[in-house]
């Protein structure tokens, strides 16, 4: 079972339009915390030592909240479920946080 967690490779700005944007994916389990940098950022770290990856930059801190819990909740819903997910958004609305089994059956 795989879980992979979509993050962006650079900081960008709201406005950044989202073909100009590069993302990533990281396995779930390489996450060692998920935290927020005081404004609108969301973060994880991963096992490797000193390597962060912005996971939102949302409208407001109070949004980045709301960003990190629904992640959390979706991996774990993930993880109840069984099998290999990919779970992805866009990076500002908490709305957009999506999961998508795969290989897609």
């Amino acid at each position: 079972m795989t879980i992979m967690l979509q993050v962006f490779e650079q900081v960008y700005s709201p406005a950044t339009p989202w073909q100009q944007r590069k993302v990533a994916f990281v396995d779930a389990d390489h996450i060692v915390a998920m935290r927020l940098d005081g404004q609108s950022g969301v973060w994880l770290d991963v096992t490797k030592h000193g390597e962060s990856h912005r996971l939102a930059t949302t409208a407001s801190p109070e949004q980045a909240i709301g960003f990190l819990l629904a992640v959390f909740g979706k991996i774990a819903e993930c993880r109840r479920n069984g099998g290999s997910w990919l779970i992805g958004h866009d990076g500002v609305d908490v709305g957009t946080v999506h999961a998508a089994k795969f290989p897609h059956s």
